[in-house]
């Protein structure tokens, strides 16, 4: 027991040392093997191999397993992750089979247990150090390798960085002898290949023991393709391998080292998250959200803590932490205990200005300067926009829409995500037009998001609506919004008849407003399967037709006499010609708003500083105005006094924005003389005199 505790100690007193350092650096030089698994979520036979796996990892804790999921772009929603060509480079053609340390060729899953025990008895040629660092809100991952030599090598070496993460819930098809099931947890998954198919050059040529050579990598972990979910970072690891090259690859490209670690740094790791929906309000009401900073890491950290915005000038806002209410633009600094949480609450005041704008909320570490998340908001006001953009897969992309808006459009518009249509009530009817970027959303809606598009619509609004297999998740067995198929065919005027694979490119229809003379190829970004529709009723014509001739129909648009809805079976995300996308949008921008005047109120210019002008005319009789201008709101007193002193009248008692502003004032009851008009306003106050003649 002594032995024990003095063992104890030691281990202790290591972790200690390694943990009181800012930065994440792993190295490792004992051999890890590494066992690459080629599977689907479509296999039958593949969850018999999962076992296998297992068993090896719990016998050799060091080795290193990855599940290439194919075929590429397939069914299986993690066959869409970035990279996926590995699988024809390996050569991969049999599920479930795996390729050890790229030197034993492809495998059954009854070889794998013995070849990776053998290849943990070989001592590695190469040490891998890594110090990284991850932003789980920007998703930037930074990276510095240091490969060190330990025998001398010759030839061409890669290195490969690859993100895998482990407890994804997904169907997995299998039989009575390898049970899958709906609710199947899969392990070593491959999100991204962070570096490439095949990886990055490290040498080509005589690589002498003992010389490290330094590496660098800058990457932001994209969101996956498919359908399948978002990564869950606390389940994700980072696998780094050095390997030779050779041909074929799964036999002669030896894999050198690898380590396997997780994409957090343990020491300082922090969340920002959000409950907070983004807010459509009125330009005189508040925006109230609230943020939860969380201190993941194993050390206390503080954190500078600063928000900003981008929006419509005149507009303020406020933050408040444990310590008080600062300004925006200013700057607090909390303490977070390791484990501990801390909130963040904002207030945003639009002081009658009619816009659209971003919120910032930034925390930053101190003791890990890499360390820098944010989170962001949105906020439109339901009066002076003429165009809600709605970014229905909270990833972006409406950023399409965005940026074809501002190639043509003069008008109003701003965004929010679909969390802002998901309390029941909004008030949408004061926007002309609403463009919904579905992309590929699971669950394609919510019940309260189609509610409030009904009573938009219901009130004579005009809707763009496009996202990827809509129909499919309404309509089919398995789809998560069987709630909305009268909105679908009532609203968007849709019949749905099949998620429609056949066609890679679709065609518009001649003639039509929108459709005429496009042409259309749809990416691989998702599965290509766009749903087929038909028209669902006499307000219904077709836009968009499946390849050159047809006749099965992908897009419709519709004007019943009350609302006009333009539907496109497809994501905008899906074509790689931006400028197809940009017609599109144009197109349907002009036939939703024609006859609906767009024209931009003029903006009041927010003033540079105080200012009260000398009323005109003067002298005066009887009337005359007086103006002044404000660069911040205000509680405003607008006085006139007699040559005495005293008060005659008050022309302005009240709270007004930034801005310039002007009253007439009457004097047809006084009598010929001098007077004094003063203004107070915060703390700044004027005098000006003004001569009555009658």
């Amino acid at each position: 027991m002594k032995n024990k505790l003095h063992l104890l100690t030691i281990v202790t007193s290591v972790l200690l040392n390694i943990f009181a350092h800012s930065q994440d650096i792993f190295s490792q030089s004992q051999r890890n093997p590494v066992l690459e698994e080629c599977t689907g979520t479509w296999c039958q036979g593949c969850p018999c191999a999962h076992p296998v796996m297992a068993q090896i990892k719990a016998s050799m804790p060091n080795a290193i397993m990855i599940g290439y999921h194919g075929p590429a772009n397939g069914i299986d929603p993690f066959s869409h992750f970035y990279g996926n060509s590995i699988l024809s480079h390996l050569g991969f053609f049999a599920y479930p089979t795996g390729i050890v340390d790229r030197i034993s060729g492809i495998q059954s899953m009854t070889a794998w247990p013995y070849l990776m025990e053998t290849r943990n008895s070989i001592p590695a040629t190469v040490s891998i150090t890594v110090n990284r660092s991850f932003n789980q809100s920007t998703r930037e991952f930074n990276v510095l390798f240091d490969f060190k030599a330990l025998a001398n090598l010759s030839g061409h070496f890669k290195f490969s960085v690859i993100l895998l993460e482990d407890g994804l819930v997904w169907e997995q098809i299998g039989n009575s002898t390898c049970p899958g099931g709906p609710d199947y947890v899969h392990n070593y998954v491959v999100r991204d290949m962070m570096n490439g198919a095949l990886g990055e050059d490290i040498i080509n040529g005589n690589w002498n023991s003992g010389t490290t050579i330094t590496k660098t990598l800058s990457r932001t972990i994209p969101h996956p393709g498919g359908p399948g979910p978002d990564m869950v970072w606390d389940n994700c690891n980072i696998v780094v391998i050095v390997y030779k090259v050779g041909a074929p690859l799964s036999n002669n490209g030896e894999i050198q080292q690898a380590v396997e670690m997780p994409l957090k740094s343990p020491n300082y790791i922090a969340s920002l998250t959000s409950s907070s929906p983004d807010a459509i309000i009125s330009s005189s009401s508040n925006a109230e959200f609230t943020a939860v900073l969380h201190n993941q890491g194993i050390m206390n950290d503080t954190y500078n803590i600063t928000a900003s915005i981008d929006g419509p000038a005149g507009w303020t806002g406020e933050f408040t932490t444990t310590n008080g209410t600062f300004q925006f633009g200013e700057l607090d600094s909390i303490n977070v205990s390791a484990g501990a949480s801390a909130t963040v609450s904002l207030k945003v005041t639009p002081n009658f200005f009619n816009g659209a704008g971003k919120v910032t909320l930034q925390c930053a570490s101190k003791n890990s300067p890499a360390l820098i998340i944010n989170v962001k908001f949105n906020i439109v006001t339901n009066s002076g926009v003429h165009i809600l953009v709605v970014d229905g897969s909270e990833t972006n992309t409406s950023l399409i829409v965005l940026n074809a808006l501002g190639k043509f459009f003069e008008g109003r518009y701003g965004v929010v995500s679909r969390s802002a249509l998901q309390t029941t009530g909004i008030d949408l009817s004061f926007f002309a037009m609403i463009a919904w970027a579905a992309g590929n959303s699971n669950p394609a809606f919510y019940p309260s998001e189609v509610s409030n598009l009904q009573s938009y619509l219901d009130q004579g609004g005009n809707l763009l609506m496009s996202g990827h297999n809509i129909g499919s998740d309404i309509f089919e067995p398995g789809g998560q919004s069987q709630f909305a198929q009268n909105f679908f065919n009532n609203y968007l005027h849709a019949n749905y008849l099949a998620d429609f694979g056949g066609n890679i490119f679709l065609t518009g229809i001649a003639g039509d407003p929108i459709g005429n003379g496009i042409i259309i190829p749809l990416n691989s970004v998702y599965t290509r399967s766009p749903d087929e529709i038909s028209p669902f009723d006499v307000f219904t014509t077709p836009v968009i037709k499946f390849g050159a001739t047809g006749p099965k129909i992908n897009s419709v648009k519709a004007d019943d006499g009350n609302h006009r809805v333009v539907y496109f079976g497809f994501a905008f995300e899906q074509l790689d010609d931006h400028s197809v996308s940009d017609s599109l949008i144009k197109r349907s921008v002009h036939w939703l708003t024609e006859g609906i005047s767009l024209d931009t109120p003029k903006e009041e210019i927010v003033p540079a500083s105080f200012s009260l002008e000398q009323n005109y005319p003067n002298p005066f009789n009887p009337s005359t105005t007086i103006r002044w201008q404000l660069p911040a709101g205000s509680w405003q007193i607008l006085k006139v006094y007699d040559v005495l002193g005293n008060e005659i009248t008050t022309l302005v008692d009240e709270f007004r924005p930034a801005g310039t502003y002007e009253v007439a004032f009457d004097a047809s009851s006084l009598s010929s003389g001098v007077y004094f008009y003063k203004l107070s306003a915060g703390s700044f106050v004027d005098i000006k005199k003004l001569l009555l003649i009658k």
